[in-house]
């Protein structure tokens, strides 16, 4: 599944802005990425989040090692989700269903943004569970920082999120604890 195939909803487009400070340039080049901030559609092809995202990777997270800021950005944007509108009652609804019932519905949470995306949710033992993300448009390391920040959010304690495999074409495989 190639990421012009995965569309994307402008809420995530929203919660991506909520990580970098706005100016004229950046407004600028992400309209040029195809995103107009004052007229956002409704949904974006992946590719064009992909731009806007590498945008605010280099004007939020410059001078960081890619995978850091990658993982950190991952995390501000499920920050920045939760500002949202749509974000606030996910929220609600997380803290109160907990961390395991969070990661039963990994998969439902990641399809409420972009489609289509297979996503995978296995318990291994209690607080240890296996998540394989197929067709997934977006860097891995960004993937695991949303999944720390979302389980944090929900009550887990001290969640870790260790990517065990990584195919590099949309195929990877997260091993998350708490």
């Amino acid at each position: 599944m190639s990421p012009a195939e995965v569309v994307i909803q402008s809420t995530l487009f929203e919660s991506l802005l909520r990580c970098v400070r706005m100016d004229a340039s950046l407004r600028e080049r992400l309209a040029a990425a195809g995103y107009d901030v004052d007229k956002p559609r409704a949904s974006y092809p992946a590719s064009v989040f992909t731009r806007c995202q590498n945008l605010v990777l280099a004007y939020a997270y410059a001078g960081r090692p890619p995978q850091e800021a990658l993982r950190q950005m991952g995390r501000d944007l499920v920050r920045g989700y939760f500002e949202t509108l749509v974000g606030k009652v996910v929220n609600v609804a997380l803290r109160i269903a907990g961390p395991d019932r969070a990661m039963k519905r990994v998969a439902l949470s990641f399809r409420s943004v972009m489609e289509p995306v297979e996503i995978h949710s296995e318990e291994l033992a209690p607080k240890d569970w296996r998540v394989t993300f197929q067709g997934y448009p977006f860097p891995a390391e960004a993937a695991a920082g949303c999944c720390e920040e979302a389980l944090r959010q929900s009550g887990a304690a001290n969640p870790t999120v260790e990517l065990e495999r990584d195919t590099g074409q949309g195929r990877f495989e997260l091993r998350i604890r708490w």
